[in-house]
């Protein structure tokens, strides 16, 4: 089909009087005329209207609208015949590449979508094929590459060859060059002494490392809190948001010490009436020493407080280590013996509990034994069953006192001598 000159006022890219004279392999922005079902036609400011066959669209929807803007490429030109043919996926390819050569002199990062993972890398689509080495997927060396593929990722071009159709990119340097900038932004804001929040970016046995943004910080177990913690994942697991105080800023910001303590209430300086000497109170063993054991309070809303549990005090009997008879964790009740909030310091005992529970066990045996009835004697079991006569039987004395031992009765004269004959004198056996 042959198009006649078309040059419509506002509509044309070119001016009437001078068409625009193209030739293949130029890349021109054309205004859609109409869509046929031979394809889409499209004046470019030429004499004619190009045409992008039908087939480059797969479907209904990828069709562009009457009037729309688009690029297309120009893939050949029939003067003879007025036939212009157009391609706009060769165009949007091209315009592809040319963003890509782009982005790698200017470093400006583009998107790409991990489609598979193959050998030494990854492979994504940034509009063509792209490549990501392993070295390059991230920071931290990772150990799965399959769960990156599905993902869309930032990527900083490395190289591009069009020719080999050749595109290497890194999702490290990315990281690592927006990672530099944020620790800039957050080191320029840090103090000593500063309150900032951040995340938990993972969790050793002597602390936390927290993420300032694009600085870590440690928080050191003996930071977490006032009271003793025997492993930091007692208090926080990673990704938790935490409000930490700046402690010390060394080496130019490549060490960074933190302070949960430091931005909580100090409860030293909350005790006021709430525990007083003599109160009893429930403790969880913390740690024990050679010369006791320590515990942390409970159950005192809004106090976090540690005292110490002397070796005397674990039990009212003799104890060589504390280990024979509290362990760490153990749930305990024990009596406040002193405080001293000035020192930080606070003094419990078990054993005065232990005894305590002993007096009062002790004090409700003889309640329930002064309640008994008088026991009741075999002389008073005779004189109820008429045996023996009621004023003859005395009570025995109430339980506990001794009985009145009876006083001794008068000694008895020596019977009489018998005034009867005596008796005959044995009989001589002797010859």
């Amino acid at each position: 089909m042959t198009f006649q000159p078309r040059h419509r006022s506002g509509q044309s890219l070119g001016e009437a009087a001078a068409p625009r004279d193209l030739v293949k392999g130029d890349i021109v922005e054309g205004i859609v005329a109409a869509v046929t079902d031979e394809g889409v036609h499209v004046d470019v400011g030429a004499k004619y209207e190009g045409l992008i066959p039908r087939a480059e669209f797969a479907s209904q929807e990828e069709l562009p609208k009457r009037d729309e803007r688009i690029e297309v490429a120009v893939m050949h030109v029939d003067e003879e015949n007025g036939v212009i043919r157009l391609s706009k996926k060769k165009a949007d390819i091209e315009r592809i590449w040319r963003r890509l050569e782009e982005a790698a002199q200017t470093g400006e990062p583009v998107a790409g979508m991990v489609t598979e993972r193959v050998t030494g890398g990854l492979r994504v689509d940034v509009g063509v094929p792209g490549f990501v080495p392993a070295s390059q997927v991230d920071i931290r060396s990772p150990r799965n590459l399959d769960r990156f593929v599905g993902r869309e990722l930032r990527l900083k071009v490395l190289e591009v060859d069009r020719k080999s159709k050749k595109v290497i990119l890194s999702h490290k340097q990315l990281v690592e060059e927006e990672r530099a900038k944020r620790r800039a932004e957050t080191l320029s804001r840090l103090y000593e002494g500063a309150v900032v929040e951040g995340r938990v970016r993972s969790i050793t046995d002597y602390g936390a490392f927290i993420d300032l943004g694009g600085v870590d910080g440690l928080l050191h177990v003996s930071e977490m809190s006032w009271v003793r913690v025997q492993h930091p994942s007692e208090l926080l697991k990673v990704g938790d948001r935490v409000k930490v105080m700046v402690s010390a800023i060394e080496d130019g910001g490549e060490r960074i010490s933190l302070s949960r303590r430091e931005v909580l209430p100090d409860p030293w300086k909350m005790i006021g009436d709430r525990i007083k000497p003599g109160q009893t109170v429930k403790a969880v063993i913390t740690r024990t020493a050679r010369v006791g054991a320590f515990a942390r309070l409970v159950g005192i809303e809004g106090l976090e407080l540690e005292g110490f549990i002397p070796l005397r005090e674990l039990a009212d009997r003799s104890v060589s280590d504390p280990r024979e008879v509290v362990q760490p964790g153990q749930k305990v009740d024990a009596k406040v013996l002193d405080i001293h909030p000035e020192a930080r310091k606070m003094t419990l005992s078990i054993a005065e509990v232990e005894q305590e529970k002993e007096r009062e066990e002790y004090r409700e045996i003889m309640r329930s034994k002064a309640g008994e009835e008088p026991r009741r004697t075999l002389g008073a079991a005779l004189a109820a069953a008429g045996i023996v006569p009621q004023g003859e039987v005395q009570e025995a004395p109430p339980s506990g006192q001794d009985e009145a031992e009876p006083e001794p009765e008068a000694a008895e004269p020596a019977p009489a001598a018998s005034a009867g004959p005596s008796p005959e004198p044995a009989e001589d056996t002797t010859t």
